[in-house]
């Protein structure tokens, strides 16, 4: 692996893969590219970037993003083996034409330029390097996670959970949005307390047995022990109530004290920064996460919900930096801050939260796969924002963005199709986190439709309900079966990845650097020794997948296919289109019975006795769950273990 780095006031030319480079007065100009163009961040309207102007920002856009995004990042790779990392903080254009030209005059004087060569692996593990060590997440953050915002006390959170069993749908991770008082952002709705300017503890809230929240210790501890962990919703912001809403002296407190202390961003005039009308929160202020003593205050504040037992936040929003001339107390302007501030937001809360719990985010820039795992944002249930999510994923990975998820058949609007709602759960499947979640009732569009005012949870019951179709319970409940049985696998290789600088999800060029034809097919990508093939439209009927050198097994009914060749294979509804490479295996949870969607436990521990498939007539692969670490061997069915285990091992040949 080859790195080159340049400031951006150097005068320098010179050739890469045959690739011609030069910068001149601050003008980046790439010459003789003839091959695809891949990374940018998460973007939903592309994956192959060629004869496009990517506006590298921060942007906050509710559905249908098209060329704007929440995590913008200023790197991209040339299928040639070129990458390029330009380590500037500013909003920038990239012209990915012939020439690719990029203008370096606004970037920051000590702004540097770095050029990678080789694969596209090692190119983005050569970014990923420089740009922010990968955090794993822990091991409970793999099984499947649930989430509404019409979820606003804990009768609704225990209803939903009996619904979970009863219909034998397993969780392992439960996000809250409607847990405070929305004026604060800190405490729950309905405690009773003392308003003060001080740091509040647990202890110093009461809770009427009738209220919301009776005693959220209480019910997180319970929601623990069911092998549920719990995470609530947060926004950097001192709110400006909406004249709807009631008086809030803790909200007035907290105003009084960020303005004395000058813990908020400020405007050029010295007074404080406020949200603009016609965005998210208008007139709130935003903390100055720059400022030590703003950050303790801030934290401070949250302490108590750590020591109750809450294992993440879901930090929302930091897309709010619209004024360029804003002031940060470490000397920055707004136009530093419009991408970092919310990558900083992230950053602060993982110093708070520390490695033992999770961060949930939608937006970010430059190191974000070091503090959080990112979801995808705000998409209506529609198809065309379906096949949008999917490039934002594999965009996203391009970009060295490991942990990464989406709103299962989408967030707004109506409820998805039941088409829709499954495709939309098979691939989620197959994703680093799979989850879904819904927004308010009835939603922004309610204001333009009464008849939008409905229970809109994106739940599997809830769909069955709507739609009246109780068969299709069985089938949602396989594929999350399925993602318990596969999750040891799965978190193996999320360490894996990890530990090597890799992506969870590859691109076919990332996977398979050295078949030539694999790079041109984009609705497809490796998940681990899976090579999935989503079906991404609909009233789809057939499916072109091409299977890279080699053999492969279909996950379920074993079929083998030859690879080398592009198949277009016939699907019906519930067919997946998923395969295992020969000379792979699998470790999996299963029942006594041994078959693939089976098990409704939701427990993350590696089983009493782990079932590992092995597929092909001879293959090597390689098992971590944090404590036990070997890797396998087999040829002609014998097998050899080597490394440390604490568990039964049943052997199950699949060629």
């Amino acid at each position: 692996m080859k790195k080159h780095i340049f400031k951006k006031q150097q005068n320098i030319e010179f050739e890469l893969n045959l690739v011609k480079i030069k910068i001149d007065h601050e003008i980046l100009t790439i010459e003789n590219h003839k091959g695809m163009i891949f990374g940018m961040g998460e973007r939903f309207d592309a994956i192959d970037l060629r004869n496009k102007s990517i506006l590298n920002e921060v942007y906050e856009k509710f559905c249908h993003q098209g060329e704007r995004t929440y995590l913008p990042l200023p790197f991209f790779s040339l299928s040639e083996g070129v990458g390029v990392f330009i380590k500037t903080e500013r909003v920038i254009s990239v012209d990915f034409f012939s020439p690719i030209r990029i203008d370096l005059h606004d970037c920051e004087e000590d702004c540097l330029i770095h050029f990678y060569v080789g694969e596209g692996a090692t190119i983005i593990q050569d970014f990923i390097q420089d740009s922010g060590s990968i955090s794993l997440p822990p091991k409970w953050a793999f099984g499947p996670w649930m989430s509404g915002h019409r979820w606003n006390s804990e009768k609704i959170i225990m209803e939903q959970i009996r619904q979970s069993q009863e219909h034998k749908i397993p969780f392992t991770t439960l996000v809250i949005e409607q847990w405070s008082d929305e004026a604060s952002f800190y405490i729950f709705n309905e405690a009773k307390y003392e308003p003060s300017v001080n740091a509040l503890e647990y202890d110093d809230f009461s809770f009427d047995q009738d209220a919301k929240w009776p005693n959220p210790k209480v019910m997180i501890e319970k929601l623990k022990d069911m092998g549920i962990y719990t995470l609530l919703w947060q926004a950097p912001i001192i709110k400006k109530l909406e004249a709807h809403e009631p008086e809030n002296r803790q909200n007035e407190l907290d105003h009084e004290t960020a303005l004395k202390n000058n813990y908020m961003v400020r405007n050029a005039e010295g007074g404080p920064y406020y949200i603009p009308e016609g965005h998210w929160f208008p007139g709130s202020m935003i903390p100055d996460f720059t400022n030590p003593e703003a950050k303790e205050w801030w934290f401070s504040k949250h302490q108590y919900l750590l020591d109750i037992g809450i294992s993440g936040f879901k930090t929302d929003g930091g897309e709010f930096i619209y004024d360029m001339d804003a002031r940060f107390f470490n000397g920055k302007r707004g136009y530093d801050m419009i991408n970092r501030y919310s990558a900083l937001t992230i950053q602060s809360y993982k110093e708070f939260v520390g490695s033992d719990r999770l961060l949930f985010s939608r937006a970010g820039y430059i190191a974000q796969q070091s503090n959080t795992i990112h979801w995808a944002g705000d998409q209506k249930s529609e198809w065309s924002e379906f096949e949008s999510i999917y490039r934002a994923g594999i965009s996203s990975s391009l970009s060295g963005i490991s942990f990464w998820s989406f709103d299962i058949g989408g967030f707004a609007g109506d409820l998805p199709s039941v088409e829709l709602y499954q495709r939309a759960t098979q691939l989620a499947v197959f994703t680093p986190i799979m989850q879904f979640h819904s927004e308010p009732v009835g939603g922004q569009f309610a204001l333009l439709d009464a008849s939008k005012v409905f229970k809109n949870d994106r739940t599997p019951w809830n769909i069955v309900e709507y739609y009246h179709k109780h068969e299709l319970i069985q089938n949602i409940r396989f594929y999350y079966a399925l993602r318990m049985n596969l999750l040891p696998s799965i978190y193996s290789w999320a360490i894996d990845s990890v530990q090597k600088s890799e992506t969870l999800i590859k691109h076919m060029w990332v996977a398979f650097p050295n078949d030539t034809k694999a790079c041109d097919f984009h609705e497809q990508y490796s998940f681990g020794a899976l090579l999935v093939a989503p079906i991404l439209h609909e009233n789809q009927t057939e499916k072109r997948v091409y299977f890279p050198k080699g053999k492969w097994k279909h996950l379920l009914s074993n079929e083998t296919f030859e690879g080398g060749q592009e198949k277009v294979l016939s699907i019906k509804p519930q067919d997946l289109c998923v395969y295992v490479q020969e000379g792979r295996a699998l470790f999996l949870n299963l029942n006594h019975a041994q078959n693939l969607g089976e098990n409704s436990s939701n427990s993350v521990q590696t089983p009493s006795t782990l079932s590992v498939w092995l597929y092909g007539a001879e293959g090597q692969d390689f098992f971590s769950d944090g404590a036990s670490r070997f890797t396998i061997r087999w040829n002609d069915h014998n097998y050899a273990i080597e490394g440390t285990y604490s568990f039964e091992v049943e052997i199950s040949y699949k060629n």
